[in-house]
């Protein structure tokens, strides 16, 4: 595969963020609780748009593609940028941000709450009471560290976390309720509380890949940009 996507580097906060979150695992357990959903009716235009910034907020991708864009006018096809014409290259820099982040996210959302209208309304109440945010706080560490060399530890990424917070996080990660949500969401069931953390860091690595894949080839179709890209040296 071209160093053009290899460089393409969330998955590799990914790796960390796995690391990061089976170490939490030993942190918070005890805070773990059955939260059952609710039936509250209606999928609506305000609810697909709230459950989207959660989910943004949560796998903030969109953050780190805008940091990786900045260092780079080049990004993401910096080691290979003859392989795309400026517009295709404008193009992918534009789907590859906060706001086409949030584009691709919103659409999958959709997807889910019309199909889950009468559960959705309790999930995205979940997620707002501290899933969403200390996710998002464990991936952004996980960036972090990796511009930064720096070392990133479950502790500071989660020092600030309320109880009520770690329930909500740990309700999301580990209820089997929720098991759609978690697939919709992008994190399935990768992750376990009763693997290691070695284990949660190897399956974090692997889907950092995946959700990365999935971006990029979306942002790709909508570019117009052809995926024999990712193969040329």
């Amino acid at each position: 595969m071209s160093q053009s996507f290899r460089s393409f580097r969330p998955r590799r906060a990914l790796r960390l963020f796995g690391m990061l979150l089976g170490s939490a695992f030993v942190l918070s357990a005890h805070a773990a609780r059955a939260v059952e959903p609710g039936t509250e009716p209606g999928a609506d235009d305000a609810l697909v748009s709230r459950m989207t910034d959660l989910q943004v907020r949560m796998f903030p991708f969109g953050t780190i593609f805008e940091m990786l864009a900045k260092d780079d006018p080049k990004w993401p096809m910096q080691q290979n940028p003859d392989a795309v014409t400026p517009k295709q290259l404008d193009c992918l820099r534009g789907e590859l941000s906060m706001d086409g982040y949030r584009r691709y996210k919103r659409t999958r959302v959709a997807a889910y709450v019309a199909a889950n209208p009468k559960r959705a309304e309790a999930e995205a109440e979940l997620l707002s009471q501290g899933a969403a945010e200390l996710f998002g706080k464990l991936v952004l560490a996980g960036a972090e560290a990796e511009r930064s060399g720096a070392p990133a530890t479950p502790e500071e990424a989660l020092k600030d976390a309320t109880p009520e917070q770690m329930m909500a996080f740990m309700s999301f990660f580990s209820d089997p309720n929720y098991a759609e949500l978690r697939k919709m969401s992008g994190l399935g069931d990768a992750l376990d509380t009763r693997k290691s953390a070695e284990e949660n860091k190897s399956a974090g690595e692997q889907l950092g890949s995946t959700i990365t894949m999935q971006i990029m080839l979306g942002a790709m179709a909508t570019c117009q940009v052809p995926t024999s890209v990712l193969f040329r040296e």
